[in-house]
């Protein structure tokens, strides 16, 4: 193989492992909680929270409204992940919005991961 041929392919491997790091997002929703839901199926994470604001309309890879907190454990402690629904469920009962930090590298089913939820005062 010449010297130029392997160049060329090299940088076509380059350009398509950037490609699709790229296609990876994280995104913060400020929203209001709707609902809350704790599940034995694993398929979604366990536990979730229904937003006001749909992920799906900046994270296309995300399926509407629901975002999972992984409370089985797959993309973080599953203690944490109950905090964080413990937050949910604390905006839900209150009124208060919250900032949500959506993955749609990390799903459950579709449903993308939320890392961070922040309760807000108003």
């Amino acid at each position: 193989m010449n010297l130029l041929k392997w160049i060329r392919i090299s940088l076509g491997a380059v350009a398509c492992l950037c490609s699709s790091i790229a296609l990876a997002d994280t995104v913060r929703i400020s929203a209001f909680v709707e609902r809350t839901m704790v599940d034995g199926d694993e398929k979604v994470g366990g536990c979730m929270a229904y937003l006001s604001e749909n992920p799906a309309g900046v994270l296309p890879a995300c399926k509407n409204s629901w975002v999972t907190f992984s409370c089985t454990g797959t993309y973080t402690d599953p203690i944490r992940a109950y905090r964080m629904l413990d937050q949910a469920q604390l905006a839900l009962a209150t009124g208060k919005r919250v900032d949500v930090t959506i993955h749609d590298s990390k799903t459950h089913n579709g449903y993308c991961f939320a890392s961070r939820i922040n309760l807000l005062s108003q």
